[in-house]
């Protein structure tokens, strides 16, 4: 059980005690809105309702049918462990995977690979709503660090 605790520790160590107290508390507040938003319903559609951890599990799968949105939360994790060793690149994975997230406006309707076609989506719930602005505090928390960043680096170069 130590081993554990000393494995959490060294890992928060290493991402994020580095980064700002304002930049943690984005992320953080981020966190608990994409949790909350598994929890929720993300879509509204003319069969069930799609919750939040479905389309986590599955969204994937949007891939063969040219739904990138679901890659947003994989790039923002990456972009989350990176953003105190690379902020730069951490912004620009944060950015796309906002841009990706954007996707979801504009999907209206999911194949269901039998001969009834397909499940149009009527409205995007709650669940989608709270995650998308998790992806937008991500995105925040991110240019956080990099605009602190470049003011440490200039005030050490200045001094």
């Amino acid at each position: 059980m130590e081993n554990l605790e000393n494995i959490k520790k060294s890992l928060y160590e290493q991402l994020l005690s580095d980064l700002s107290l304002t930049t943690r508390l984005i992320i953080y507040v981020g966190l608990a809105f994409f949790l909350l938003s598994l929890l929720l319903t993300a879509l509204f559609t003319s069969g069930e309702d799609i919750q939040g951890y479905w389309i986590l599990v599955l969204g994937w799968i949007g891939l063969v049918i040219f739904q990138f949105s679901w890659f947003a939360n994989p790039l923002n994790l990456l972009a989350l462990l990176i953003v105190s060793q690379r902020p730069v690149i951490a912004l620009l994975l944060s950015t796309v995977a906002f841009l990706l997230a954007s996707q979801t406006f504009v999907f209206v309707e999911i194949p269901t690979g039998t001969s009834s076609g397909k499940i149009h989506i009527k409205e995007l719930g709650l669940g989608f709503y709270i995650w998308y602005l998790a992806q937008g505090l991500f995105l925040l928390g991110v240019l956080v660090e990099v605009f602190t960043h470049k003011k440490a680096r200039a005030s050490l170069a200045s001094s």
